[in-house]
């Protein structure tokens, strides 16, 4: 939670599910300035805590300290302005209970406005790979996601929402949490070293809403998200010899590298903007590039 006063006690609430009521609710507030804190520490539940933390500027942290204070054997996540869905927890609980070769489960979600407005009923569904995954139907909505189908997966998309993931606390513990240096694609980062250690359960249910805000630090600035992804995906790279797993890693390092060296012709920069080009070709030798390339020198 940070600077989330107008959303926080909906997404509380939102948790506190009638159906699974042994709940433990961990509310990490990462130095808000507003009302948050006060807003937080008004629901009057034994279950709910809020823990304070000096600023960190990035999600990691306060997720983190989550994950250590946390006592059950499964953790989810939620950010303070999303909801979950009544259902969801139970129901996820559940199938991780009945598939011990799972390490994580998550579900489909839908994008709302400020006001709660629907504005897109279901994400996944606009992903082409993951609707081609190979899965094993189970029961109730829910399908297995292979190790290294899911790992092979998520070198083109990154189709899981980070609040609606529940995720068994040991095996966070054995591959490491969320990389606090990270500002952005933390979550896949962690998704990656999940992808190489299990396998994953799916719901086809609406497990969240997912809260579409400007202020989220998701849209910030373009050369910091793409340096961000740009590790993370080297990280991933090193990890892989198969060659068409590193021929699509090089593809996606070298489209976030062409995107800092666009952001270094908007600011002027035109020998960072070439280099940036120049390693971007040299990563995926596409014509793009060297396009973008050219238009560095002549801008």
């Amino acid at each position: 939670m940070h600077n989330a006063e107008h959303f926080v006690t909906a997404a509380v609430r939102s948790v506190l599910d009638p159906s699974f009521p042994e709940v433990e609710v961990l509310v990490i507030d990462d130095g808000s300035t507003d009302r948050s804190v006060a807003e937080a520490t008004a629901i009057d539940d034994p279950r709910v805590t809020v823990i304070q933390i000096p600023p960190s500027g990035g999600p990691s942290r306060p997720r983190n300290v989550g994950i250590e204070r946390a006592r059950a054997p499964y953790v989810a996540f939620l950010d303070a302005d999303d909801l979950m869905k009544p259902n969801k927890l139970s129901a996820t609980v559940a199938a991780l209970d009945r598939r011990l070769d799972a390490g994580f489960a998550f579900a489909d979600f839908e994008r709302i406005g400020a006001d709660g407005t629907v504005i897109e009923q279901s994400v996944l569904t606009r992903y082409p790979v993951f609707r081609n995954l190979a899965t094993v139907p189970i029961e109730h909505g829910w399908y297995l996601i292979p190790q290294a189908e899911l790992a092979r997966g998520l070198l083109y998309e990154n189709f899981i929402g980070t609040c609606g993931v529940v995720v068994r606390r040991e095996l966070l513990t054995e591959i490491g949490h969320f990389d606090d240096s990270l500002v952005c694609s933390e979550d896949r980062d962690l998704w990656f070293r999940l992808g190489h250690r299990c396998a994953a359960l799916y719901w086809d249910h609406i497990g969240f809403s997912y809260r579409m805000n400007p202020a989220s630090l998701s849209h910030g600035p373009a050369m910091r998200n793409a340096g961000n992804r740009t590790i993370v995906l080297l990280r991933e790279r090193a990890r892989w010899s198969d060659r068409a797993a590193r021929r699509q890693l090089n593809r996606l390092i070298a489209e976030n590298m062409a995107a800092i060296g666009y952001e270094q012709r908007l600011r002027r920069r035109r020998l960072g903007s070439m280099a940036m080009f120049a390693q971007a070709f040299a990563t995926s030798p596409e014509l793009r590039w060297l396009r973008g390339l050219l238009g560095s020198i002549v801008s």
